[in-house]
């Protein structure tokens, strides 16, 4: 969009006149008839107090239903927070005078409500926000007397102005207003990798845990931590997942750069905390790399603030930094001897380099422990014994190191025993990187990786495969 554009479109707002804003398919009644006609409404406990929903039209049956759903308890305002994805607001922006153009009829916001929030007026913003425009035809349809609010947030908007957002919708509006977060989950990733950076983002939702959304691979922390937050206000601690889905799903082929989707809500009752622990773990690093653990991967504009810059690491990384970013840590490496500890949600994450070729092995306690198996003089049959006398021992992942070229991830009496996930950086050769979940048993996920010049980059024949040979199954 221009400049020229945007400067029009508020010269009509400044007049008092409405911006019209037409979304995706907007004269196709019999697509949108078909999609509420056809979707089967979700089933929740309780009245809905906020919810999450995606704002990616590739779920539009599981959008119908889910609106249709929550229209069954008639809320009197909709606060519909929403990712200002072109990044044009200075933080926070609601709108007055915008006309969201439906084949249901124009879906108009309520002037009095979006100006009690004290929120700058930003009509021009909404234009082309599809976060917005994508929710307008169902709700129009299903709630057409409901006072409709839409808001947008930039991404890492100042935390004081949400918590303010938060407190005034709970205080001004009515009481039965439903908040809901339009919010996509992990972006520009496979759908495994995806699924495994939707586990710590589930953890942190259902665990109201608001502090750690800043951490997730979401499109929007800002967006759902005022929903989770005004919910909280109004006495609502109780968040559910009622659906996950991906967009791999509705494709025949590999989509590299699947998007995630994850519908929850919040009612009144305690917390049903999902309480699990994610960790990315790579493969053999050289001991000059400067690669070793690192706690939650917090992307910010700046690219690389505390982050790891190894020049390696740039292929995969990839678009919007977000290979790394979603679980709770990543461990490139750690020295034998070496215990390191962390905290997540009230969990002990521990993290120990162990030489297996010592005279005694550690006895290790925590809510989710890895070890760094190093392999020193010891043989692999030796390795992998004492590798299982290490699960015994409290731990729930071995991860070798030293062990050479990639092989197999064994399950074992206790946990993970993987003796190598190959080269990250350095070397060349085959490799993955390794998704660990500890929460009910020990999750694994892998991702394929290959490099031919010390580059790590996914290795997208063996993701074929892999795909592949799950639908044949």
């Amino acid at each position: 969009m221009t400049l020229l554009t945007l400067a029009l479109l508020a010269s009509v707002a400044d007049a008092g006149l409405p911006v019209d804003v037409v979304g995706t398919y907007p004269g196709d009644r019999r697509m949108w008839d078909g999609l509420v006609s056809n979707a089967e409404p979700f089933s929740f406990e309780g009245p809905v107090v906020a919810a999450v929903a995606p704002h990616h039209l590739i779920d539009g049956f599981e959008l119908a239903g889910f609106w249709k759903a929550l229209a069954h308890q008639s809320p009197s305002v909709v606060v519909l927070l929403a990712p200002d994805h072109f990044q044009r607001s200075t933080g926070l922006a609601t709108a007055r005078g915008v006309r969201w153009q439906t084949v249901y009829g124009a879906l108009d916001p309520d002037e009095a409500l979006s100006a009690a929030l004290g929120l700058p007026r930003g009509d021009q913003l909404f234009v082309g926000e599809h976060a917005v425009h994508v929710h307008a035809p169902f709700i129009r349809r299903f709630l057409p007397a409901t006072r409709f609010v839409p808001v947008l947030l930039r991404w890492e908007a100042p935390r004081e102005q949400l918590e303010q957002l938060a407190a005034r919708i709970s205080s001004t509006l009515p009481p039965d207003t439903l908040v809901v977060a339009s919010v996509d989950f992990s972006h520009y990733q496979p759908e495994a990798w995806a699924s495994f950076h939707d586990e710590a983002s589930h953890a942190s939702v259902t665990g109201g845990d608001l502090e750690g959304l800043f951490e997730r691979e979401v499109d929007s922390p800002e967006a759902l931590f005022v929903a989770l937050r005004a919910a909280q206000l109004r006495g609502a601690m109780r968040t559910v997942r009622v659906l996950h889905t991906n967009s791999q799903r509705r494709r025949e082929g590999l989509v590299m750069d699947s998007t995630s989707h994850q519908y929850f809500v919040t009612t009144v009752g305690s917390p049903a905390p999902v309480e699990s622990i994610s960790v990315t773990i790579t493969g053999d690093t050289p001991p000059d790399a400067g690669l070793s653990f690192v706690g939650p991967w917090r992307w910010s504009p700046g690219r690389d603030a505390g982050m790891p810059s190894h020049p390696a690491l740039s292929s995969l990384r990839g678009q919007e930094d977000r290979f790394f970013m979603g679980p709770d840590a990543t461990l490139f490496g750690v020295a034998p001897g070496v215990h390191l500890e962390r905290i997540v949600r009230g969990q002990r994450l521990v993290v120990v380099g162990v030489d297996l070729g010592a005279p005694t092995l550690p006895r290790l306690e925590g809510d989710c422990v890895i070890a760094l198996a190093h392999r020193g003089t010891v043989q692999r049959d030796e390795a992998a014994r004492r590798a299982a006398s290490l699960l015994q021992r409290g731990a729930h992942a071995v991860i070798g190191r030293g062990f050479g070229a990639l092989a197999p991830v064994e399950f074992l009496e206790g946990g993970v025993w993987a003796p190598s996930l190959g080269p990250l950086v350095g070397a060349a050769g085959q490799g993955v990187v390794l998704g660990l979940t500890c929460g009910d048993g020990v999750r694994v996920r892998t991702v394929p990786l290959r490099s031919a010049d010390g580059r790590p980059r996914l290795d997208q024949k063996r993701l074929e495969a892999l795909r592949r040979d799950k639908s044949e199954r």
